[in-house]
């Protein structure tokens, strides 16, 4: 196995995290410090938690694309396409560190900032050797 794999591994592994996170937020789990800036403690309002429900949906495609990147699913995509869709999840993995980083949460940049470095490392490592 090379680091490659490794890092679609690795990434497939903190998308479906995240997906399951978010499913807690929309089945109204008191995680609202952990997101969106904490601005809703506890469980999230109405609208908040179909945001959720569609970051969920987001995560598990990732999670998708990069179990393919891997080689375990059946790429639904040609080489050209999968690069570019790498290059969007490394820039997504990056402007949701940044947002996080500035959050003035502390337990969401706490916990997102370390889960966001790993992930922009491990989505810049497949995009560069795809």
């Amino acid at each position: 196995m090379n680091i490659v794999v490794i890092a679609a591994l690795i990434q497939a592994v903190i998308a479906l995290g995240v997906a399951i996170f978010q499913i807690a937020l929309v089945a109204g789990a008191p995680l609202g410090d952990y997101t969106m800036g904490g601005q809703h403690p506890g469980k999230l309002p109405g609208q908040f938690r179909v945001t959720a429900a569609v970051s969920a949906i987001i995560m598990v495609a990732q999670s998708g694309h990069y179990l393919a990147q891997a080689g375990i699913l059946n790429p639904a995509l040609s080489p050209g396409q999968n690069a570019i869709v790498n290059w969007f999840w490394f820039g997504f993995a990056v402007l949701g560190l940044i947002v996080n980083s500035i959050s003035k949460s502390k337990k969401e940049r706490n916990t997102w900032v370390p889960v966001l470095l790993v992930s922009a490392i491990c989505t810049l490592l497949v995009a560069l050797n795809v």
